[in-house]
């Protein structure tokens, strides 16, 4: 994203909390995120990883889209090809696929050779489906491989991350609910 898409990200960040008479304090209280990495992100002296947004959305009851991008309100939501809002979180690339509509956000996500995104928890339910190349999924104490084809679901408020191990990069396709999961996956830790 270029300096100017980074702006209007954290000024949109800001005027939502604003417009929802929320302080700092209890925007860290909701969604479990420090005060002082809010307020670098509202000063657009950090960009939030998809994880900050998703609890972010949450805690606004918004989808990511509603977030970082400037939709008018309508009954359905087309990403045409190429067209999807990009956001870049450390290494990953993030294109977000789903609409304003609260309940669900689906994004790619394209990792380059050797890079990972950092520990993520958070309520609802995630679902990843490897597209391209292998990618490997920690999730509590677990390591995960996916191959191409291969989908995986978990409840969310396990610690989970994404790396890709290989030389060239990889693509997933991943979609969160807020909804918290009704059957936990047996044999995974719970935090």
């Amino acid at each position: 994203m270029g300096e100017d898409i980074d702006r209007l990200v954290a000024d949109r960040l800001r005027q939502v909390r604003l417009d929802r008479g929320l302080t700092l304090t209890q925007l860290a209280q909701l969604t479990g995120i420090s005060i002082a990495h809010l307020s670098r992100i509202e000063k657009g002296e950090r960009q939030p990883s998809i994880g900050s947004l998703l609890q972010l959305a949450r805690a606004y009851g918004v989808s990511i889209g509603a977030l970082i991008e400037d939709l008018p309100e309508q009954d359905y939501h087309l990403v045409r090809a190429g067209e999807a809002t990009v956001h870049r979180s450390g290494d990953a690339r993030y294109e977000v696929l789903s609409g304003p509509h609260a309940g669900i956000a689906v994004v790619t996500v394209e990792l380059p050779a050797g890079a990972g995104t950092d520990d993520a928890q958070h309520t609802g339910e995630e679902w990843l489906h490897a597209v391209v190349g292998s990618l490997l999924v920690r999730l509590g104490g677990n390591e995960i491989v996916l191959k191409p084809g291969d989908s995986l679901q978990f409840d969310s408020a396990v610690v989970h991350s994404l790396h890709n191990p290989s030389k060239r990069a990889v693509r997933a396709l991943i979609a969160s609910s807020a909804t918290p999961a009704r059957h936990p996956v047996s044999g995974l830790p719970r935090h």
